[in-house]
């Protein structure tokens, strides 16, 4: 008898610990992984990729909770749109890309997608106006690296 009790008081334990780590843990990790920007959530991981526009506006890209890219840029009066949706599935953060032709209007975001490729980019043009996500590197199975 006294060995049931024991196991039975063992296994008690054991269940109160687990239940315990359970608790402690679920709070941090909610909190940990998102964040908030001006009205929108994000993975905190991939933080907040910010440039400036050659009017010295700011522009801002995240991935948001969907895993999509998301923009948002203030207006000359520092008030800004508001998070727009620039599709896509990432996971990884945003990275912006230059052309080397000093205009700062012109440029592209870089990120890594679902399928490993590492480089999924949609460009900006000077006016604006932004291409369709396109992969510029294709995975090359069992090397660390691309063609």
């Amino acid at each position: 008898m006294r060995r049931i009790k024991a196991a039975m008081s063992g296994a008690a334990v054991l269940v109160t610990a687990i239940a315990g780590i359970g608790v402690a843990v679920a709070p941090a990790q909610a909190s940990s992984t998102y964040c908030q920007l001006q009205g929108g959530t994000y993975l905190c991981a991939d933080g907040v990729t910010t440039t400036t526009l050659g009017n010295g506006t700011k522009e801002e890209f995240i991935v948001g909770t969907d895993n999509a890219v998301w923009t948002n840029w203030d207006d000359t009066n520092g008030n800004w749109n508001g998070w727009v949706s620039m599709g896509g599935v990432v996971e990884s953060h945003i990275s912006i890309y230059t052309f080397g032709d000093n205009d700062p209007d012109h440029f592209a975001i870089v990120a890594t997608g679902t399928d490993n490729n590492i480089a999924w980019d949609r460009q900006r043009s000077d006016s604006g106006s932004w291409t369709p996500w396109a992969s510029a590197c294709f995975m090359i199975p069992d090397l660390n690296g691309c063609a």
